[in-house]
């Protein structure tokens, strides 16, 4: 296999990698942020893990274009062909760097998917909170009537102000 093909491989695995603790930290920072009510930096980070997504999208498909050309310049199918014999198409010096990358991957998915996980679960208390909040302002629309104008003075001196 030529040594290119699978060193660009590696490079996009890597670039993977090194995207995914951006995301670890935008939504560690977004959680801080939504518990802390401050919702212009909440919607800053989400517009950056929107971006960030956009990004592992990319790269996905990139190795997914770069996996099926591997397989495709040996005579596998790429679709059939398992992780085996996708390992053995990289020499010895690049086999150890895509495991060493591939535990790198691993490892910081696990933690991306906690974190998610816990965002997630943080966004669906608060969504049971406001439906609370919701429904307690829904009882009691009707039971009391806005002010009028002439009434929302609270000292005497104010009125006509």
């Amino acid at each position: 296999m030529k040594r290119s093909e699978t060193q660009l491989y590696l490079e996009l695995l890597k670039r993977r990698v090194a995207t995914l603790p951006l995301m670890a930290k935008e939504l560690r920072d977004c959680r801080e942020s939504l518990t802390g009510m401050d919702l212009e930096s909440t919607r800053e980070h989400i517009s950056y893990q929107q971006g960030l997504c956009s990004e592992i999208r990319f790269l996905d498909d990139e190795l997914e274009a770069s996996r099926r050309q591997l397989a495709a310049g040996v005579g596998l199918e790429p679709d059939r062909m398992s992780a085996a014999e996708f390992d053995k198409l990289f020499d010895a010096g690049s086999d150890s760097q895509l495991r060493q990358v591939m535990d790198e991957l691993a490892a910081v998915q696990k933690s991306v998917q906690r974190l998610n996980r816990v965002y997630a679960g943080l966004l669906r208390r608060s969504r049971r909170s406001i439906n609370v909040l919701l429904n307690v302002m829904a009882s009691y629309m009707g039971t009391y009537s806005p002010l009028s104008r002439r009434n929302t003075c609270l000292f005497r001196g104010q009125a006509g102000m």
